[in-house]
């Protein structure tokens, strides 16, 4: 189980251990999430999809000055990017891999579907 060879297991490889990979009613609610943000449909979530969607000029962070909208939408998608090279682009792959990671902590495929439904709004 000890996938990055420290001598001790982290909750992510006990997770990914303990649990099956994502069923297929996940993997398709995760990929119309997906094409959601993916606005110009070339298979990468960039800012520019997803200034389309989003407005982050009343992020706090945007409205003391810290950050420009830019910024948070940038740290936004750099979320997906995981343990990845964050260049700002999402790909399907990056997109799948973090809703796995989510999905492993959810016993019921009932309840994932409807919160990622919730959340991206499909």
């Amino acid at each position: 189980m000890d996938e990055d060879g420290t001598g001790s297991i982290n909750y992510d490889e006990f997770l990914d251990k303990l649990r099956p990979e994502m069923t297929e009613d996940r993997t398709a609610v995760v990929l119309e999430a997906f094409a959601k943000l993916d606005e110009s449909g070339d298979g990468m979530v960039t800012l520019e999809d997803v200034k389309g969607n989003y407005d982050a000029s009343n992020h706090p962070k945007v409205v003391s000055g810290e950050m420009s909208e830019d910024d948070v939408l940038t740290r936004f998608l750099g979320r997906f990017e995981g343990n990845t090279k964050q260049d700002g682009e999402v790909t399907k792959e990056e997109f799948l891999e973090y809703y796995s990671g989510v999905s492993k902590s959810i016993d019921e495929d009932e309840y994932f579907v409807e919160m990622m439904k919730q959340a991206w709004k499909l």
